[in-house]
């Protein structure tokens, strides 16, 4: 009963919030001139979403280490789930990279939109080079992107799988500082749901039953930035990347 009546009332106000928002995005970005002024602000507007999606669905986003100064890094990070996207965003100013298929979804891909996202293609591999420039540009303009090399979700109690070298080209071009991050997931209160979704659990079913749990909290673990002199090959870096945030998540683990 209690689970039913706390799914209702996230729902109501998750539409509710969403809503909202997306009318005052459309507005200013309507209202906003220049490419890059736009993607700004959708960052801008992403970390809105992010912070008050979190709080109606009970997300608790516990950051272990401080956000660097400075502007357009490369956020790394494992990846388990949809709700790494208003965990990340809602600590850093970011431009999300979705698959392009979430732009044919009903309201969710309006409200992606409008955080003026890079879309990625994953079934055409020929446009990778023109992604790399994209990401590029967006850092050099001091925009922090946000990347999951592992390809896809995992249960977040099995370490790190091996990571995918192209998001990391973007970086050896612009020499932009790589920043790992390490996420946990806790499911607060009874129940046996896990929250990372990384099975073939459809999507709908998943979020149904998160949003009728007491809540997630998220550790978020921010290692230190790394600066990319000396590095040439991006499957080089990749490799020592994935090498240094697997080391930290079994370190993480063991003293949990």
């Amino acid at each position: 009963m209690i689970s039913a009546v706390r799914r209702s009332f996230r729902i109501i106000a998750l539409i509710l919030f969403c809503t909202v928002l997306m009318v005052a995005a459309a507005v200013s970005l309507s209202l906003t001139f220049g490419r890059w002024r736009r993607i700004r602000l959708g960052a801008f507007w992403s970390r809105w979403w992010s912070r008050g999606a979190a709080f109606i669905v009970g997300i608790r986003v516990n950051v272990h280490g401080s956000v660097p100064e400075g502007t357009g890094f490369l956020v790394v990070s494992n990846h388990l789930g949809y709700l790494d996207i208003p965990a990340h965003g809602s600590v850093f100013n970011l431009r999300f990279a979705p698959k392009a298929e979430i732009r044919k979804w009903p309201f969710f891909g309006w409200l992606t939109a409008l955080g003026c996202p890079v879309w990625i293609d994953r079934k055409n591999p020929r446009m990778s080079a023109r992604y790399a420039e994209e990401f590029k540009a967006t850092m050099e303009h001091g925009i922090s992107m946000i990347v999951y090399p592992e390809g896809t979700s995992t249960d977040g109690k099995h370490g790190l799988l091996p990571f995918k070298s192209t998001p990391f080209a973007a970086a050896l071009q612009s020499r932009t500082a790589i920043l790992p991050t390490l996420l946990f997931y806790h499911l607060r209160g009874k129940g046996e749901h896990n929250v990372a979704w990384f099975d073939d659990t459809p999507f709908g079913v998943h979020v149904w039953r998160t949003l009728g749990c007491a809540g997630v909290d998220i550790d978020m673990y921010i290692l230190p930035e790394r600066h990319l002199s000396g590095y040439e090959e991006r499957k080089t870096l990749a490799a020592e990347i994935h090498d240094l945030m697997e080391k930290e998540y079994w370190k993480i683990e063991k003293n949990a």
